[in-house]
């Protein structure tokens, strides 16, 4: 009984929880590209790709991930993103990197863009819109947040041989013509340019990364909180602006009443001096990775599913976010005694080097790692279901023990 998690913890809000999940299922495309071959490098898309991803995941989103990718990569990922969209309730997009506005349309600038003459504008890039149109046609509620405003070099190369003024190239990007059942965020007001930061994130991502799980939080009113944060961090310079046509409110962490005390937003604490960005990714990728790997490996993988009830409140807070829904401890006992039922048998295994951990101050983190499982159901023991997946989790330390407040996953194979 010692070897118990694999699915059982992480495939646990796949399968039972499988009739509220499908008809709300999240997909998102989260890209970062910073290291361009004809425009130099930025410093912060990738980390704020990167973060945002993991947070999605946390938040129940299944993630199409890419940095640096070049027009080829780009257009498959975006194909990858479309066939993902089947039947999703909501599809997101988040986009950090060069962008530009032509003749009022925005394009996404891959890294091996070579856009020496503006006739190859739409040979070398990938217009935005299409990406929108894909997310309309397919879900119910189409999200995007673009920070992709930062001083573009080829904005300036290519005005200057631009004969046609009508397409000539601007800084900053455009409304959109048309938006059907979407809600796009914008990093700073149209035609404006934003900054790109000079710690891990850009003023636009930190914000988002600070706001999004708070739960029972309209998306309106996370706006409203990443503005005013980008506002104070950019001294009134950079301006957060949303155009949209949502005909339903969403929410990414949905609750009923108060917001569960383990995710409340805490006081903002006095801002910590500036570090070096090198220092500051260390710090951040480190937090407290040995007691939250003696958690994953000690807790998380070995409930005792005979005292199920004990083992789960000494690993969850309550309520618990699993897989965007909010549970409170006798629901969350409940689904993982049924869970735990159902199998003969089962075995996993960590695999070696995933643990990932970003500490977010001294009592919060999340971690996200791989494990391959092999499970037997009683009702057929010969037949396994193995396989890999990715396991997202967003903790809190309370009496001094790690308890778990979100948690989602992403089958691998």
């Amino acid at each position: 009984m010692g070897r118990l998690a694999a699915l059982a913890l992480a495939f646990l809000g796949i399968l039972l929880l499988r009739a509220d999940a499908q008809p709300q299922q999240r997909v998102a495309l989260v890209i970062g590209n910073g290291t361009y071959q004809e425009a130099g490098t930025l410093a912060n898309p990738v980390n704020d790709a990167s973060d945002l991803a993991e947070k999605l995941r946390l938040l129940g989103f299944k993630v199409i991930e890419g940095h640096d990718l070049g027009k080829r990569a780009l257009e498959r990922k975006v194909g990858e993103f479309s066939d993902a969209l089947a039947g999703a309730g909501v599809a997101l997009f988040f986009y950090a990197g060069h962008g530009l506005q032509v003749d009022g349309r925005n394009f996404v600038v891959p890294v091996d863009a070579r856009l020496d003459v503006p006739a190859k504008l739409r040979l070398e890039t990938v217009p935005m819109d299409d990406i929108l149109d894909i997310m309309e046609s397919q879900a119910a509620t189409s999200l995007v947040f673009l920070d992709a405003c930062r001083n573009n070099p080829f904005v300036r190369s290519l005005g200057r041989i631009a004969t046609n003024r009508s397409a000539r190239p601007l800084q900053g990007l455009a409304q959109f013509a048309s938006a059907r059942g979407s809600f796009i965020a914008f990093s700073t007001a149209p035609d404006a340019v934003a900054m790109d930061g000079t710690g891990r994130n850009s003023p636009f991502a930190a914000a988002l990364l600070s706001h999004i799980g708070k739960p029972g939080q309209s998306i309106n009113d996370l706006m409203i909180a990443v503005r005013r944060d980008v506002l104070a961090a950019t001294k009134d310079y950079q301006r957060p602006w949303e155009q949209g046509s949502l005909i339903e409110r969403f929410e990414f962490v949905p609750a009923d009443g108060q917001p569960p005390p383990a995710m409340a937003q805490r006081p903002a604490a006095p801002p910590a001096p500036e570090q070096p960005a090198a220092v500051a990714m260390l710090e951040r990728s480190v937090g407290d990775a040995a007691s939250i790997e003696r958690f994953v490996r000690e807790d998380y993988l070995v409930p005792d599913t005979v005292a199920v009830g004990d083992s789960i409140a000494r690993l969850y807070a309550s309520p618990a976010v699993i897989f965007g829904k909010s549970l409170e401890m006798k629901d969350i006992v409940r689904l993982k005694a049924d869970w735990f039922a159902q199998w003969a048998s089962w075995s996993l295994a960590l695999d070696p080097g995933s643990l990932k951990v970003v500490a977010s101050g001294s009592d919060r983190a999340d971690a996200v790692f791989t494990m391959s499982y092999d499970y037997r159901a009683k009702a057929d023991p010969t037949t396994p279901v193995a396989g890999r997946t990715r396991v997202s989790l967003g903790l809190v330390m309370t009496d001094g023990q790690w308890r778990i407040i979100s948690e989602t996953s992403e089958v691998l194979q």
